[in-house]
């Protein structure tokens, strides 16, 4: 194998597709997770740690962290705890072991003034790595999409007791997952650098980002744009999933800033 990579995060959505295509290329991941057993059975041949054990993963001497930890919703920890403070740790360790690029998958639409915890806390994240001393890319995703999304699961779930789905009224701009980890890769290479945003080549509303998933899944159900005022009392009362934080987290989100792009 050639150099070690260590990837936190590994069993999630971006992460799990990170490990593959780094060992295509020839590289030896480091897997962290807070579901060790999951990747021994799905990645054997790599070392596998879990949260509390990254002291030890960093004793493999790994050249380059990529950071792709993250959650959409509180459920038994904080954003606080998943977003700042593993991060912090991840630095500190790559500081203390000399490594040499430091690759964070943060989210598109953060900054230092949101009200949503969620990336207010990215940002906190970020500036923690613009911060390190050590070379970093800062890759920004709009909403990913890929084989194991989880809007996927949550579309198909709502579906089997609503008739009709209500999205809200917002633009986005999809990336796919495969872009997203070939700017993991050229990162990890060096070939980027500074924060960048990731964004598809389409701009579509979120009402047609679902119609669009309900029809690859073969799933009829007509869906309904509402405005994001509508949908307050449901996060009150957390219907559907929904709570007042990711209520907060509803605005558009297309690549537009002045920090570099990646299409």
């Amino acid at each position: 194998m050639g150099k070690r990579v260590l990837i936190a995060g590994a069993s999630g959505f971006i992460g799990s597709h990170t490990v593959k295509v780094l060992s295509e290329k020839g590289y030896e991941p480091i897997l962290i997770s807070r579901n060790p057993e999951k990747l021994r059975g799905r990645f054997p041949e790599f070392s596998v740690f879990s949260l509390s054990d990254i002291k030890k993963a960093f004793l493999l001497k790994p050249f380059a962290v990529v950071n792709s930890v993250g959650i959409l919703k509180e459920e038994g920890s904080t954003y606080e705890e998943v977003h700042v403070e593993l991060t912090r740790k991840l630095v500190g360790l790559s500081k203390k072991h000399s490594v040499e690029k430091f690759v964070q998958i943060s989210a598109l639409g953060t900054s230092p003034e949101e009200k949503s915890r969620y990336f207010k806390t990215k940002w906190v994240a970020e500036e923690i790595v613009r911060n390190s001393g050590i070379p970093y890319a800062i890759l920004r995703p709009s909403i990913v999409l890929g084989k194991g999304q989880k809007l996927y699961d949550d579309l198909k779930r709502l579906s089997r007791f609503l008739p009709v789905l209500g999205a809200p009224r917002m633009k986005v701009q999809p990336v796919k997952v495969e872009k997203v980890v070939e700017a993991v890769l050229k990162a990890v290479e060096c070939q980027i650098s500074g924060t960048v945003e990731l964004c598809g080549d389409e701009v579509i509303t979120m009402g047609e980002l679902f119609r669009r998933a309900l029809k690859e899944m073969g799933i009829k159900r007509p869906v309904v744009e509402v405005p994001k005022v509508f949908l307050f009392p449901f996060a009150v009362l957390k219907i559907g999933g929904l709570d007042l934080e990711q209520f907060k987290m509803i605005k558009d989100n297309t690549c537009g800033g002045e920090v570099g792009k990646v299409r």
